[in-house]
């Protein structure tokens, strides 16, 4: 087979299994802000799948595009796999419900690598320092291409670093496979650049960056089954598997408790501002709940309506007094910062997992009479 119509099918076949995803990804129901960062991280490759295939063409004598033509095919080549690096970066950080990069600052300093990019290359026209095209037409890569190389797969490593942590932390139990996921992506690419190499009349690079979407596609949907759809916390089925799997590996020094929390007046909110509302509120209640317990073992979960839940092993320094402050206190933050029409509250109940309970439903009706205690006292 022809080396050069191998190159530009690997290549096709790559740019649909990507345009697929893109289109599956602006077709879903739940397109979310991190999802568009994807689709980004898509559309960057595809461009970056046609300029290869561009190159190809030109390089192997199909196509004359003189200096200055050649050198903007690489240059935007290179130009595409920054941004596309960039934009994994932001959607995965944004899948591991970083901070750092939902924050315009963060933003910012997260791009500062990709604008030393865009400036390497624009200057490279003249300096040569990433890429140089001579006036045949042969490109060669600059002495500082490595620069180059380093800011494309920093972004990767770096988060995939971040998402490998995050898989062996306990809160994660339920989306242990997709930080998984999230990780692998700086593997796949590097193994096929590594390859490519020794292969070189096959587009192995585009091959593992493909591969490496296509399995963080895959894991994305398998996620929406354990995931309550609204709140992007964990649903009751894996609340469940979780509670099963601590209660069979209960640590008598750190005792597993569960914190059921219900919304104090949901119904008078529906009833008054509307059911629209009242999704933003129990989005609310959920983003309190990971922002007042980031960085700790605390389990996340909807059990269902305005109902709650967090499990966790711990002594008695996290007792039910403290969890119902902090929850209350960034509720009445996130409802400040949101402009919220009304207050809004939530009250706890508790229960310390005991030899006597074998199931989620025993810790939950144990919890749920703290917690008709609780509401009596408000």
């Amino acid at each position: 087979m022809d080396p050069l119509l191998l190159y530009i099918e690997v290549n096709g076949l790559c740019v649909l299994i990507m345009a697929l995803i893109l289109a599956k990804t602006y077709l879903g129901s739940d397109l979310r802000d991190r999802q568009v960062w994807f689709a980004a991280v898509l559309i960057a490759n595809i461009v970056a799948c046609g300029l290869d295939v561009a190159w190809a063409l030109v390089d192997n004598g199909f196509a004359h595009l003189g200096r200055f033509g050649s050198y903007c095919i690489n240059a935007l080549y290179y130009l595409a796999a920054s941004v596309g690096s960039f934009c994994w970066f932001v959607y995965s950080e944004r899948v591991q419900n970083s901070r750092f990069a939902s924050t315009a600052k963060g933003l910012a300093l997260s791009a500062l690598p990709l604008i030393v990019s865009v400036v390497l290359i624009a200057l490279s026209a003249e300096t040569g320092w990433i890429l140089s095209v001579d006036a045949n037409g042969a490109y060669y890569r600059g002495d500082w291409y490595a620069v180059q190389f380093c800011i494309v797969y920093g972004y990767g490593a770096v988060t995939a670093v971040h998402a490998l942590i995050g898989a062996f932390k306990k809160e994660n139990f339920a989306q242990r496979s997709q930080y998984i996921a999230l990780a692998s992506f700086a593997v796949f690419p590097l193994v096929g650049i590594t390859l490519q190499a020794f292969l070189p009349g096959v587009p192995l690079t585009s091959v593992g960056v493909a591969f490496a979407l296509l399995w963080v596609y895959l894991d994305m949907q398998e996620q929406k089954i354990s995931l309550d759809p609204l709140t992007q916390l964990n649903n009751r089925t894996q609340l469940a598997r979780y509670v099963s799997s601590r209660m069979r590996h209960r640590d008598a020094l750190r005792p597993l408790r569960l914190f059921i929390i219900d919304v104090d007046r949901f119904k008078h909110i529906n009833d008054t501002f509307g059911h629209v509302e009242g999704d933003r509120a129990l989005q609310r209640v959920a983003d309190a709940m990971r922002s007042g317990f980031a960085g700790s073992s605390y389990f996340l979960a909807r059990y269902g309506g305005d109902e709650f839940v967090l499990v966790a092993e711990t002594g008695d320094e996290h007792g039910l007094d403290r969890v119902s402050d902090i929850l209350n206190a960034e509720l009445e933050r996130l409802g400040e910062a949101a402009k919220a029409p009304y207050p809004l509250k939530a009250s706890v109940g508790c229960a310390m997992c005991t030899d006597e309970m074998r199931t989620l439903q025993d810790l939950i009706r144990a919890a749920d009479k703290q917690l008709y205690l609780a509401k009596q006292a408000r």
